[in-house]
């Protein structure tokens, strides 16, 4: 006969656990693990996002920068001085002439203002607009993209002659340079957009409002 080999400091036997609790407890371990990944994950999360609303904040603050250089760019350019408002029919017209050119709003165009420095003949961007034209019957200034050339205080159609002149749109306004200046579809003429009424136009009544917000560069 053998004897038993338990010795009193042995630990007492006790009931195995079942296979149902073996499982619940290693899926609550499982689950811990799982909550502390999202956890370290949701730690990280936020400082990347954050960190990418920054990125694009500088992102766009360099692009304003960069759109103020061009701007800057085109006031250094090939460029013509001279072309000056019209208080009477807010239009963009140049002064380099003994005479003041036809205003639709009677005789010759009457300067007030800056000495704007235009532009001209330099390469077309997605902030610069050409075919702005001089017209040599109302030394206006206007848009020459279209198979027509608007009407022209001075009779008939505009008529184009000398530089292709490249008009900044749509950046911020620079020192030294004017926001609110608009094309006029019934004239084609160049006007400015920031008083209450909008001047004469040579087609009948005011000017109409249409397309880019020019920004022109002024001495």
């Amino acid at each position: 006969m053998g004897f038993p080999t338990t010795h009193d400091d042995d630990p007492a036997p006790g009931p195995r656990p079942g296979r149902r609790a073996v499982l619940t407890r290693a899926l609550g371990l499982t689950a811990v693990a799982g909550l502390g990944a999202v956890a370290s994950i949701g730690a990280t999360a936020g400082p990347a996002a954050a960190k990418d609303t920054k990125e694009t904040e500088k992102a766009k603050e360099a692009k304003e920068a960069k759109e103020v250089d061009k701007a800057e760019d085109a006031r250094i350019l090939a460029s013509q001085t001279d072309w000056r408002f019209c208080t009477k029919c807010f239009g963009l017209f140049f002064r380099g002439y003994p005479t003041d050119g036809a205003c639709p709003a009677g005789a010759g165009h009457d300067s007030a203002g800056y000495n704007f420095n235009i532009p001209h003949d330099i390469p077309e961007t997605p902030t610069a607009q050409h075919n702005w034209r001089f017209c040599t019957k109302c030394y206006g200034m206007f848009f020459w993209g279209y198979p027509d050339n608007g009407r022209c205080p001075a009779g008939n159609a505009h008529a184009a002659a000398g530089y292709d002149f490249v008009l900044p749109h749509d950046i911020p306004e620079p020192p030294g340079s004017q926001r609110n200046w608009r094309f006029c579809p019934k004239c084609y003429g160049l006007y400015f957009y920031g008083y209450p009424t909008n001047g004469v136009c040579p087609a009948g009544n005011a000017h109409s409002v249409a397309g880019y917000d020019f920004v022109l560069p002024h001495l």
